[in-house]
């Protein structure tokens, strides 16, 4: 008894002693992050895009410095706006000195969100003298623009590290948040995403409006990631920082025109888009059942399905089942514009209580939408080939089927497919099969188009 109580007492004074050491380290682990914090500040900057007659900021992000020359990095729909509408929008940025000054893009990457910006040497600038086809290039006073030789290097710059910490590890995000003024919010690198082909990191960590392009850190100070997106609860994306090292080795020589800018946005997003519908084709089509047919489910990690069921009582006699798989993982082009989704719907509609007649002309009324963001500015209207076809998998079932293409007007070679195929294996079963594809070439969508139709079986 009295060695369980010697034990007991023990165990007392350990947790004490834990108690009384956790607010220490805590306190030492703020320290270190101050310390830090303030040693990195001079390299964080505010982003502001500025609408040119007001000279008021229209949205406002972060950005930091990867070189003392006045070579900032930020994201790219942190400066979009006035890259795209630049007789509009111009860019400015703020020290945390108050200092501030205009911006050029120098190069961006839409793929990944990421872009280089750098300070402009000048006091003023024309807001009249802007050639819209030069991106984000001010075309300032000559009197007013200062000798290059002469600028003083930005204080510091920021150091890129060279692998990603461990998973678990601590991370410090650097930012902007609601404008309040630069901050920084401690949180956990979780590692890569796995269920994304196009691969962010986890952070685990508020990232809020404003913090968008500012840098993601490990303890020492090197950046590990860009802030890109939060999606509340502490869910939180970063961009990998070897995606900007790549971003470094492509600054060109001299800016590129708007129109230069978009022919390799174009080739970017293709390529990408290639390469995910190849490596889709590659995965796993095993089929399972659903309904009448065999079909495809979660081809690979990226591609993440849902089911439904609905059976809307006796005052709708039909029921409905529907199988939606997607990809969800968008390409930022502009505030109303987007690309990249995919989706794959199948749905079975069945009734015990309509004739032939009245359940065709209700499984024929349901429409389908494209899956990403447009506005009418931005894509020409949907071309649709609309016949008869027999699927050669699904052969003795007509089906009627929808092709339709559309393209994106300032970016002339990504298009968008929406695919509709309808058929009645019985009087009374209907058979949807459903597909879109945003921002892809016309020989990547035939590709997927005919495997996916390619695998389907009779149940």
């Amino acid at each position: 008894m009295a060695i369980k109580l010697f034990a007991l007492a023990q165990l007392q004074l350990l947790l004490m002693a834990l108690l009384m050491l956790a607010p220490s380290t805590a306190m030492a682990q703020q320290g270190e992050y101050s310390e830090l914090f303030e040693t990195l500040k001079p390299g964080l900057y505010i982003i502001e895009s500025v609408e040119r007659v007001s000279n008021n900021k229209n949205s406002v992000g972060s950005g930091f410095a990867v070189s003392t020359d006045g070579l900032i990095a930020t994201n790219y729909h942190v400066v979009a706006n006035a890259l795209l509408n630049p007789e509009q929008f111009t860019l400015r940025y703020k020290s945390i000195d108050d200092d501030e000054g205009a911006l050029e893009v120098v190069v961006v990457d839409v793929l990944y969100d990421l872009a280089l910006v750098r300070m402009v040497d000048a006091e003023t600038v024309d807001s009249a003298a802007v050639d819209s086809e030069i991106v984000g290039l001010e075309i300032v006073d000559s009197e007013m623009v200062e000798d290059v030789s002469e600028r003083q290097p930005l204080p510091m710059a920021f150091e890129l590290a060279e692998d990603l910490p461990a998973v678990g590890d601590t991370v410090l995000a650097l930012g902007n948040p609601f404008d309040i003024g630069l901050s920084i919010v401690p949180g956990t690198h979780n590692g890569l995403l796995e269920r994304q082909f196009r691969q962010n990191i986890h952070f685990t960590g508020a990232l809020n409006p404003g913090m968008s392009g500012g840098p993601a850190v490990n303890t020492d100070g090197q950046v590990i990631g860009i802030n890109v997106a939060g999606a509340g609860n502490s869910v939180s994306f970063l961009v990998p920082v070897a995606q900007l090292a790549a971003l470094m080795e492509q600054i060109p020589e001299q800016p590129l025109s708007l129109s230069a800018q978009r022919e390799q946005i174009v080739e970017r997003i293709r390529v990408h888009q290639d390469e995910m519908i190849d490596d889709l084709i590659a995965g796993d089509w095993s089929l399972e059942s659903f309904g009448p047919l065999m079909i495809p489910r979660e081809i690979r990690s990226y591609i993440n399905c849902t089911g439904n069921a609905v059976d809307l009582g006796s005052e709708t006699p039909w029921q409905q089942s529907t199988s939606n798989c997607v990809m969800n993982d968008r390409i930022y082009l502009s505030r109303r514009l987007d690309t990249g989704p995919l989706e794959i719907l199948f749905a079975w509609y069945h009734s015990d209580e309509l004739n032939g007649f009245q359940f065709a002309r209700m499984f024929e009324q349901g429409n389908f939408l494209p899956f990403n963001r447009t506005a009418d500015e931005d894509v020409t209207e949907f071309e649709c080939v609309e016949q008869w076809v027999r699927i050669e998998s699904l052969n003795g079932v007509p089906f009627k089927a929808s092709y339709c293409v559309r393209t994106y007007l300032d970016y002339p070679g990504l298009y968008d497919v929406l695919y509709v195929a309808r058929g009645l294996p019985a009087d009374t079963e209907g058979l949807q099969v459903h597909y879109t594809l945003a921002g892809v070439g016309k020989d990547a969508a035939s590709r997927f188009h005919d495997h996916l139709l390619g695998v389907l079986q009779w149940n």
